[in-house]
């Protein structure tokens, strides 16, 4: 008989695999041609960095979470683990929201030269990453017992 939770593992990192393969195959595009090195560009960047980020995470996530469970929802890593699940859930929407503030702001202040800069695109991206990690900051000192009957997970 198969197994559909083992064979919904191998298909997640499949997929997620091909998302790491193809994101990197854009990054480094952006990366080595020079003529990809547009400050728009440096937004696409930050999406490809934030995909491989979280496909990474989430892999290793489901598959700690199919074959060691008490491990991954262990007292003592379970805060972090949700720390870093929550920074992961929300890295490529902010990294949207962040190509959207900029582009909002280069096309109402396009006399200012400021916006069209890298420099705007680094400081946009910096506080990105700064209201990533300070809303997931409650995960650290929220309860960290998980009831493993409300995951759905048998032991056989």
């Amino acid at each position: 008989m198969v197994n559909y939770q083992y064979l919904s593992v191998i298909l997640q990192n499949i997929f997620f695999a091909l998302i790491v393969f193809f994101a990197l195959i854009h990054s480094c595009l952006i990366l080595f041609i020079p003529r990809f090195r547009h400050t728009n560009n440096i937004f696409i960047l930050n999406i490809c960095l934030s995909l491989i980020s979280i496909s990474v995470y989430f892999s290793v996530f489901f598959v700690m979470l199919y074959f060691d469970v008490l491990r991954i929802l262990a007292i003592d890593t379970c805060g972090i683990v949700f720390y870093i699940y929550n920074i992961a859930s929300v890295t490529t929407p902010f990294s949207f929201l962040t190509f959207t503030i900029h582009r909002f702001c280069s096309i109402v202040y396009q006399g200012k030269p400021f916006f069209k800069s890298r420099r705007w695109a680094v400081i946009c991206i910096g506080i990105q990453r700064i209201i990533e990690l300070i809303l997931a900051i409650p995960y650290l000192f929220a309860g960290s017992r998980v009831s493993i009957a409300s995951l759905d997970i048998s032991f056989d």
